[in-house]
């Protein structure tokens, strides 16, 4: 009996811990997709960088790479936030990587056009943080969109 309370113990805490590492990657991608460059700004090291890839059927895919003080620099000049549907915690699962860090993945799901023909478009985010001092920063962060005619 007194192992099964252990185990429970254990289950719980780490359940505690998954959903506070989920809440981290939440505010990060609430303060990248407003578009607001202070806030998105301070989650940043300074090796952290995007890679975002398209890949759309048919024609391939296309990767671009962009670091974080060019994101910034993008986002000083748009006027309003990303319109991409936002993350859940039912949609995002959390890795950890070592006692310093973790990963954090989701996936949503939106309806487009492309050249007036209806898309899905499924986009698969990652963001690798590593805890620095008391916080913990972004260092790494793929997206990839995938399109499928319907």
């Amino acid at each position: 009996m007194k192992y099964i309370f252990s185990l429970l113990a254990f289950i719980s805490l780490n359940a505690f811990a998954n959903d506070e590492l989920k809440s981290i990657y939440l505010a990060f991608e609430s303060d990248y997709m407003s578009n607001d460059a202070s806030k998105y700004s301070q989650w940043l090291t300074d090796e952290y960088q995007i890679v975002q890839t398209m890949h759309v059927p048919g024609m391939g895919s296309d990767s671009r790479k962009v670091t974080g003080q060019q994101m910034i620099g993008f986002m000083r000049k748009m006027n309003k936030p990303n319109s991409t549907p936002r993350s859940t915690f039912e949609n995002t699962s959390v890795r950890l990587t070592d006692n310093t860090g973790f990963c954090a993945t989701s996936s949503t799901i939106a309806t487009t056009k492309v050249a007036g023909k209806d898309y899905e478009e499924k986009e698969t985010r990652e963001v690798c943080f590593l805890k620095i001092k008391s916080d913990f920063k972004a260092i790494e962060h793929k997206i990839d969109v995938y399109y499928k005619k319907l």
